[in-house]
């Protein structure tokens, strides 16, 4: 088996996330994108004001190898609308033809 990396990142909308999938594509940093729709979303904030938000959005799982977290992280920090986005990782198992597949569409 080898790994890859799913990079998670809460967006605001579809369309952000579309637009975040799509530019990281485009900079060969992840080798594809999923997206799914979120009913709900609940968090403190501010933080620190024991004060609740809801939100609606979705969920981007972008695909990568570990080599290309930091440059993937950036450009996700600069294209989000948020102050402070969640994007989080989690080594994936894979077939050894797959991370190929990964490897060979990244930079």
């Amino acid at each position: 088996m080898a790994n890859v990396i799913w990079v998670l990142v809460n967006c605001n909308s579809l369309k952000e996330a579309k637009s975040i999938g799509r530019a990281c594509l485009k900079a060969r940093l992840a080798s594809c994108f999923d997206i799914f729709k979120r009913e709900l979303t609940q968090y403190f904030w501010p933080p620190r004001s024991g004060k609740t938000e809801s939100a609606r959005g979705a969920l981007l799982i972008l695909e990568t190898l570990p080599a290309q977290l930091p440059r993937l992280r950036r450009l996700v920090k600069k294209l989000h609308t948020d102050k402070l986005p969640f994007i989080g990782s989690l080594k994936i198992e894979v077939e050894p033809a797959f991370a190929s597949w990964v490897k060979a569409e990244l930079k």
